[in-house]
């Protein structure tokens, strides 16, 4: 599907108070191709340790680079916090914890030198080039959140942030699913660039090669639905076959009743 109106993005310089042609090429499940990227040698677990232990009390977000290609170059280069103490600090690839592009819609979650919310996740849109279209900010509750998600993943409950930015033009859902040590988010978008696959209501999978973390996409009742985390493959093609349909109500989680 094409895009067929005007988007807003965070533009210019702006400061919020706190409270590629870049696609990654995926290979099909049955497929054995792969494209060079970035090597990863294991899955991060979240590490709160060298997080600062002062508040943030804003962050400046900057136009994305012209010619950026990578998302977790474009979050590094634009965002940079502001502290209570006066100093500034900027993120880091070393936060990274998972990096996803596909059909002209980006994700980077990663942990944030925050101590009060030290965890991020970032969302883009290209059209010619990477726009920030918003970002999740958060820490662990300090009372327990967890709901019951009823997928198959052996963790039964965890916390979950939702973001609708359909208000803004742009009909991309994400929800992030987490606890002390993973970080899932599901995207759900009837708007996207081409991307390989068909539409079908008994879907393939296909596993997309990341610099960061894993992920995957599938094309389902006139949707693109992309799950990623810092989670092994093999738990996110189980997480993924047991998601309901793009069209229940209860998506992108299993209703118990």
């Amino acid at each position: 599907m094409k895009r067929g109106y005007q988007m807003k993005r965070i533009g210019a310089a702006c400061v919020l108070t706190l409270g590629l042609v870049g696609c990654t090429t995926p290979k099909e499940m049955e497929s054995v191709e792969t494209v060079q990227v970035e090597e990863v040698k294991e899955v991060k677990s979240i590490d709160e340790s060298p997080l600062p232990r002062q508040d943030v009390i804003g962050t400046t977000i900057t136009d994305v680079p012209a010619g950026t290609e990578r998302i977790s170059d474009a979050v590094v280069a634009q965002i940079t916090i502001q502290y209570e103490d006066g100093s500034t600090g900027h993120l880091s690839k070393d936060m990274i914890l998972t990096e996803t592009m596909i059909g002209g819609i980006g994700l980077v979650a990663m942990t944030v030198p925050d101590r009060e919310n030290p965890f991020g996740v970032f969302i883009y849109d290209r059209e010619g080039e990477w726009g920030q279209r918003g970002m999740q900010r958060f820490g662990m509750p300090q009372s327990s959140t967890a709901v019951a998600h009823g997928l198959d993943f052996p963790v039964k409950e965890m916390n979950v942030i939702h973001s609708d930015y359909s208000g803004a033009d742009w009909p991309v859902m994400l929800w992030t699913l987490y606890d002390e040590k993973r970080l899932i988010s599901i995207i759900s978008t009837d708007d996207f660039s081409e991307v390989e696959g068909e539409m079908s209501d008994q879907p393939k999978r296909y596993v997309l090669d990341q610099s960061y973390g894993n992920g995957l996409y599938y094309l389902s009742q006139g949707r693109l639905i992309i799950v990623t985390g810092n989670i092994s493959e093999e738990e996110l093609l189980t997480l993924a076959d047991s998601l309901p349909k793009p069209s229940s109500v209860s998506f992108p989680f299993v209703d118990s009743k």
